[in-house]
């Protein structure tokens, strides 16, 4: 038999089953050279695989080319076709046993296929209140008291979170009052407001790790055209969503490291213990333990706890996971360094053709930083150097630069006003992106980069 029955399905006049009779099977668990006896349809019963056939590399590609993660196979087919019909390792066997669902996730999960989980606006986008700066260049001591309470807040979410870890209530206004403070300073000078906290985030701690991916988050939110309620309530999830590691530090450490299997069921237990931590937290929307829940799962349907696919993801949550893809690349681990920001985002577009991130925040993420992030050391097509401190409209590939240093090598005086440039109005380009001075930064071609987020 053949696989080309898989470019032929539209055709197909028996194309449609009974998908009760069926189980849903991941492409790549699909053992090569095994034969089934009944079709393999995809999720809209829609013919795959003809009876007969035998499961082979080209199936398993075209599958991978059609961005298809599962397909349903028949009942009586599954335990031959893949490994999931074994009984699992005793093992994890018995350390996963109940460990994703608790009353609290079965109340979620409820809600969620419910499809009641939308955003409306109930006012006006919050994009059209920023201010945008041109070729300006930061307030200098604007940006000192930026980064003052960039500090402040990681320190005051640290305290919080080693307080609920030890049973003490977290400050629900406390942390309300710094999704509003961020949304304020993110229509003054979002790009000065995104600088700052990059250059403080460089502790690399998970109070910091949570205020980027919050103040991230709110600006992705922000160029959706979502409202200042919505906006503000991205930055809440942002800020406590990654609570429940804490608790997962306790038993495996701090480490970025590989993880074996147990060490990464516990990781991927944090969401639960987040939503534990959370039921305390008195004055915080009730969408947020939904999207909390939700920030690391992939419209692909492979993330976690739940595997949901992107209709079943809260946009919030979607646009949290951009948010959290970015900072955890530009972030060092114990297994390498950190990615350089045009290395992150180049990462990042690939992911997104493979739907393992959303394509409109990833979209969003683009225009907002540029292709060449704010904060970025670039070498100019005359041979300067430069550091990209603001983004040029819709253009991403031509972001606003100051020179930071001439052809020869000469500093140049941050305060001349002719050392900040539109690339987008200029024949100056950018040739090629560097790693951030003082920074162990590398690149995509590095085999220290291992492809994981």
């Amino acid at each position: 038999m053949t696989t080309e029955i898989l470019e032929q399905t539209d055709q197909s006049n028996e194309s449609q089953i009974d998908l009760q009779d069926t189980v849903s099977i991941r492409v790549e668990d699909l053992i090569l050279g095994r034969k089934i006896n009944n079709p393999i349809h995809d999720e809209n019963g829609v013919l795959l695989l003809a009876a007969g056939s035998v499961i082979n590399t080209r199936f398993k590609q075209l599958l991978r080319d059609r961005k298809m993660s599962h397909v349903e196979v028949h009942s009586d087919d599954a335990a031959s076709v893949s490994l999931g019909g074994l009984a699992a390792d005793p093992i994890l066997e018995a350390a996963n046993q109940g460990i994703f669902s608790t009353e609290l996730t079965d109340k979620l999960d409820r809600l969620i296929e419910s499809g009641s989980i939308f955003v409306l606006n109930s006012g006006p986008a919050v994009r059209d209140s920023m201010v945008m700066h041109g070729c300006k260049g930061y307030d200098a001591a604007y940006r000192d008291k930026l980064i003052e309470q960039q500090q402040k807040f990681g320190e005051s979410l640290d305290g919080m979170m080693r307080g609920a870890l030890s049973g003490k209530p977290p400050s629900g206004p406390e942390i309300t009052g710094m999704a509003a403070s961020y949304l304020t300073q993110l229509t003054s000078d979002a790009d000065s407001v995104i600088s700052a906290a990059t250059e403080v985030g460089n502790d690399e701690s998970l109070s910091q790790h949570c205020l980027q991916m919050s103040l991230l988050g709110m600006a992705i939110g922000t160029e959706l055209n979502l409202d200042e309620r919505n906006v503000r309530n991205i930055g809440l999830c942002g800020l406590v969503h990654d609570w429940g590691m804490v608790r997962v530090q306790e038993k495996i450490g701090k480490g970025r490291r590989q993880l074996n299997p147990l060490e990464r069921m516990e990781m991927q237990k944090h969401p639960i213990f987040s939503l534990e931590m959370l039921e305390n937290v008195a004055g915080i929307p009730s969408i947020v333990p939904v999207v909390c829940y939700q920030v690391h799962e992939q419209p692909n349907g492979l993330g976690y706890p739940r595997q949901r696919s992107h209709r079943m993801i809260h946009m919030f949550a979607r646009i949290l996971n951009v948010a959290h893809s970015y900072v955890s690349l530009t972030s060092s681990r114990e297994d390498r360094p950190a990615l350089m920001p045009y290395a992150a985002m180049e990462y990042l577009l690939r992911l997104t053709k493979n739907e393992i991130i959303d394509q409109a925040p990833m979209r969003a993420l683009l225009n907002l930083l540029s292709l060449f992030p704010i904060g970025s050391i670039v070498i100019l097509t005359d041979g300067s150097a430069a550091r990209v401190i603001r983004r040029n409209k819709d253009y991403y590939a031509s972001p606003i630069v100051q020179l930071i240093q001439t052809s020869n090598g000469k500093n140049v005086d941050p305060l001349d006003l002719d050392s900040i440039i539109d690339l987008n109005e200029s024949e100056l380009e950018i040739d090629q992106a560097l790693p951030t001075p003082g920074k162990d930064e590398i690149d995509l071609s590095s085999d220290l980069f291992d492809g994981q987020i």
